[in-house]
């Protein structure tokens, strides 16, 4: 049970304002000025600044959420344990590419004991990492780029990044030169998501952003997206296992831009994480 000044931390770090900290918690500025000031004067280190007007949070803040979310991934596992004598449930997160074309049949098999239950959140990077952090996901497995200094994590595999198309497409199973990929419709996903950051990237590294194609298509669902480069003359660029979802797509690649992505394992406490993804995945 954590002390309830790291409630008002906790807010404030959230919030970042003392006016709404105040109002969400129902107290008086003053009593969460308090509050910080307690916590501030037990660790011996600043963790809020002013920049003018501006609030910040000093690396000190960011030490101590990240020591907090961990106490609260091993509180949750009391909590299962005092609960849940024969019953195991999961809270997961998996980014959309994992959650709809790589967990399922991991899932299933998990499901096959009768007292298995899952919680699967499928969402984008963003949100699942703040899930995390509220204590709300057991462990998140997502796909590119996110903030390794702030998280623990580990490896479940890479995978290659590919231009998709329709079979028919000009572009399917060619290598392309890159101006050709900007005169084409590209489908993808909303901003926050892995895969959009990834291909960002890749462009960016070569001078460019999205902005140079001739149309850019957001779409929050890759079965949405699938479908729409399935049927119209318009490309995307997503994992291999993507690609293999449907028949009707065919791959293709952009010369002097091979793109690999890691796909990680996440969480909060090194112990309780590793040890939710053994029971999810076995041995992984």
């Amino acid at each position: 049970m954590l002390d309830y000044r790291i409630k008002t931390f906790l807010t404030l770090y959230d919030e970042m304002s003392y006016h709404r900290t105040a109002e969400r918690l129902n107290m008086t500025q003053p009593g969460v000025t308090h509050h910080i000031h307690y916590l501030e004067n037990y660790y011996g280190v600043k963790l809020f600044s002013y920049d003018g007007r501006n609030l910040l949070k000093t690396k000190n803040a960011e030490i101590l959420k990240q020591h907090i979310d961990s106490i609260l991934s091993e509180e949750r596992e009391i909590f299962r344990e005092f609960s849940q004598k024969e019953k195991l449930v999961l809270n997961v997160g998996a980014t959309k590419t994992i959650g709809e074309f790589v967990l399922v049949p991991v899932v299933r098999d998990f499901l096959k004991d009768e007292n298995h239950s899952v919680n699967l959140t499928v969402d984008n990077t963003e949100t699942l990492l703040r899930m995390l952090e509220n204590a709300q996901l057991d462990f998140a497995v997502v796909e590119g780029v996110f903030d390794k200094s702030k998280y623990q994590y580990h490896l479940f595999r890479k995978e290659k990044f590919v231009g998709i198309c329709a079979k028919n497409h000009p572009f399917a199973g060619r290598s392309v030169k890159l101006d050709q990929i900007f005169a084409q419709t590209l489908l993808i996903r909303e901003p926050g998501s892995g895969t959009r950051r990834l291909l960002e990237q890749a462009i960016a590294d070569k001078g460019f952003t999205l902005e140079r194609f001739q149309r850019v298509i957001s779409v929050g669902n890759f079965s949405v997206i699938t479908d729409m480069a399935a049927r119209d003359q318009a490309i995307t660029f997503a994992y291999e296992p993507v690609a293999r979802s449907r028949e009707e797509l065919a791959t293709f690649e952009v010369e002097d831009m091979e793109i690999k992505g890691e796909f990680n394992f996440v969480y909060c406490n090194s112990r309780t994480g590793k040890r939710n993804i053994r029971l999810l995945f076995g041995e992984e």
